[in-house]
């Protein structure tokens, strides 16, 4: 165990502590016990070695963009059932050239509403879509469902 798991460990016992409001020694325990269980298997599973080509700096901001993405996706797709809501599967072509912001890029598509990534090979993603009756079919898929996700992502990109 280094030094970083060690710090790992305690921030997460912290956060534990924070969200059961309880500062006791069995909350303490706990939280240390489930701490170092879930670094050891971040640790032992993760191939977290074998990313590369990635700006963490960049990329640690991407999770808040994604979060105020999914609520502004969340909007629009209410919008588009209420008006009137075809499903269409498309294809959509990605500039990412990195396997783990394409997994991410997927990912992202999928817990964005209205969207579900169906399956990701190479440079190409299948999405199933739910987009306005009124839209043109596939007309401007790409855009809609990755745009601002990819762009976001290629800033992360080394």
């Amino acid at each position: 165990m280094n030094k970083n798991s060690v710090l790992l460990i305690i921030l997460l016992t912290l956060v534990w502590i924070i969200l059961c409001e309880d500062f006791s020694a069995g909350t303490a325990a706990a939280g240390v016990a489930i701490s170092a269980g879930a670094v050891y298997c971040c640790y032992r599973l993760l191939p977290l070695d074998a990313v590369t080509g990635v700006d963490f700096l960049k990329f640690s901001l991407y999770p808040f963009y994604l979060a105020g993405q999914i609520y502004l996706a969340a909007i629009a797709a209410v919008k588009i059932v209420l008006t009137g809501a075809k499903v269409e599967i498309v294809e959509i072509k990605t500039k990412i050239d990195n396997n783990f912001l394409r997994v991410i890029l997927a990912n992202s598509i999928t817990l964005t509403p209205g969207t579900i990534t169906l399956e990701l090979k190479d440079g190409a993603i299948t999405v199933l879509w739910l987009r306005g009756a009124g839209d043109a079919p596939g007309g401007d898929a790409d855009e809609l469902i990755k745009g601002k996700l990819e762009r976001m992502l290629l800033k992360a990109q080394k």
